[in-house]
């Protein structure tokens, strides 16, 4: 999840907003791939990748009800063997890493729910 927002009542102070749209918080998510059948044998974490792009260099992405939205998980970058690269920050690490996994470590119930 990137952001939570709501949509204004008013644009711009002169119109109302469209009864169409949606009245409560809303959620904007990146998609990232779906979890394999089984957890990494070394930490029994699941992994993820980032999805592909689309033509225009966009993420996949979707703009839900935050209601939707059971619980949050925390990604820990897949570093590799070696050392962390030294440009990776907590602002830019889901941008420029692409192979992350779910910690269902964090939380009793990340772990009956993720595992």
């Amino acid at each position: 999840m990137k952001v939570i927002f709501r949509l204004p009542d008013l644009l711009y102070g002169l119109h109302e907003a469209p009864a169409t749209w949606p009245r409560e918080p809303l959620a904007y998510i990146e998609w990232y791939s779906k979890l394999k059948g089984e957890s990494e044998p070394d930490h029994n974490m699941y992994s993820v990748v980032s999805s592909n792009r689309r033509r225009q260099g966009l993420p996949y992405a979707d703009i839900v009800p935050l209601s939707s939205i059971r619980q949050s998980c925390q990604l820990i970058p897949a570093f590799g063997r070696g050392e962390v690269p030294k440009d990776w920050t907590s602002k830019n690490v889901l941008e420029v890493c692409n192979k992350f996994y779910l910690n269902n470590w964090s939380t009793k119930y990340a772990y009956k729910s993720l595992y």
